[in-house]
């Protein structure tokens, strides 16, 4: 394990990483074979979700483990490392738990949490198949006449849905209002098919949820408002640019591992060991700088986020200025995005500059973590973030507003952002 990327963590994210720690390497262990069988870790995500895995910013009074923004994404950046997989498979509920957080403080609030710290995990049915036009939902909740609702509808990218208990669900309802309901996945009337057929990040049970009169209570029932919240705004495009710092991570950490093992030598190298090679220990120096600089880039856009987000629950701060700290992360985190994709794409590309042709072997997988950060930047283009930055730098146009389960940025004159 390399050691200037782990300098100047706090006790809670130590505590945090300490307590993961054996099911991280677990979990590290299996992945290029879970990779190559496309097997999901079922069991090990189990006993990491019991350890805490979805409890990393719960309150250590319910349960958790009581981290902040910034030390929930260097978090985010080591489960990634053990495998990609998972911080991807677990970004909406992470987000949900942050819905949760921001709650008003209440009995049930707190017993929600408490449930979370335990292990339970929610899942993802936001976007529709791409039959559907953009920004539109078929998805419906109907009234039913012995006042419970019927729910119908099927989702794509519906990301960890096969780890979840619980699937909040966009739809519609009776009359085309947005709503959100929470279903138990095993409820009668409920399909999760792992169907995702991305080349990487094949794990993240991405595919298709269908929903076929499936009985929803009153109490599973979100109205949602006519306003969005701030905090839809850099938080989920963090979670995937955490995940790609942890790709970075595992690459490096894997080829200076099969540097370290290596006896063979080329026979235009320098060196009587690989690792004693200069232009080896150059290339393996290149990788160790990636990995370095895409934890540094997060860490950073997560600082900026914290800053805004700090303000906004401090009532002291005006609205406007609030918004205006948000407005910067956003673009924090989308110039980190466009610095971040193709650095750690060409990183994983590159580190077999270091193994030669032996390190091609299936049984490594070491391909996947190419495949996985080519799919993990394939989210959210950030060719588009790039125009954005720009567009903010030379002419203080605003991000636009993304809201959830419409699948589109919204000018933020068209929608009341409290």
């Amino acid at each position: 394990m390399t050691v200037p990327a782990r300098l100047h963590r706090s006790a809670a994210l130590r505590r945090a990483l300490d307590a993961l720690a054996p099911h991280l390497d677990a979990l590290r262990e299996a992945a290029p074979a879970n990779d190559v069988e496309r097997e999901h870790p079922f069991g090990l995500f189990r006993e990491a979700a019991a350890a805490g895995l979805g409890a990393l910013r719960v309150p250590t009074e319910l349960g958790g483990h009581g981290l902040d923004l910034v030390d929930f994404y260097d978090a985010l950046i080591e489960i990634g490392a053990a495998d990609s997989n998972i911080p991807q498979a677990l970004r909406q509920h992470y987000f949900r738990v942050e819905l949760l957080l921001l709650a008003p403080p209440s009995e049930d609030r707190d017993a929600a949490l408490r449930v979370v710290a335990a292990g339970t995990i929610y899942g993802n049915a936001t976007s529709e198949t791409t039959e559907v036009a953009i920004g539109r939902l078929d998805t419906r909740v109907t009234a039913h006449g012995d006042g419970t609702y019927r729910l119908d509808g099927k989702k794509f990218y519906s990301t960890g849905n096969l780890y979840a208990h619980f699937i909040p669900v966009s739809a519609h309802d009776d009359e085309g209002q947005p709503i959100v309901v929470i279903v138990p996945r095993d409820r009668a009337g409920v399909t999760v098919a792992d169907d995702w057929p991305g080349f990487g990040q094949r794990l993240t049970a991405s595919g298709t949820t269908t929903f076929v009169d499936v009985v929803v209570e009153e109490s599973e029932v979100l109205r949602r408002g006519g306003s969005e919240t701030h905090h839809t705004m850099g938080f989920h495009q963090l979670v995937l640019l955490a995940t790609l710092a942890g790709i970075a991570r595992a690459a490096s950490d894997d080829a200076a591992r099969l540097v370290r093992e290596r006896t063979r030598v080329y026979s235009a190298g320098s060196g009587d060991l690989p690792r004693f090679d200069p232009i080896v220990q150059e290339a393996v120096g290149r990788s160790e700088a990636a990995a370095f600089t895409a934890r540094a880039l997060v860490v950073t856009a997560a600082r900026e986020l914290r800053v805004a987000w700090d303000a906004w629950l401090d009532p002291d701060v005006a609205l406007e200025a609030s918004s205006a700290l948000f407005a910067d992360a956003d673009v924090t985190v989308s110039a980190a995005q466009v610095a971040l994709t193709p650095l750690v794409l060409e990183q994983t590309s590159h580190i077999f500059d270091a193994l030669g042709a032996s390190s091609t072997h299936t049984k490594l997988a070491l391909d996947r973590h190419w495949r996985n950060a080519r799919t993990v930047g394939s989210h959210n283009p950030w060719i588009y973030k790039a125009r954005q930055v720009g567009d903010y730098t030379l002419n203080d146009t605003l991000p636009p507003v993304f809201v959830a389960g419409s699948d589109v940025g919204v000018h933020r004159d068209a929608v009341a952002v409290s």
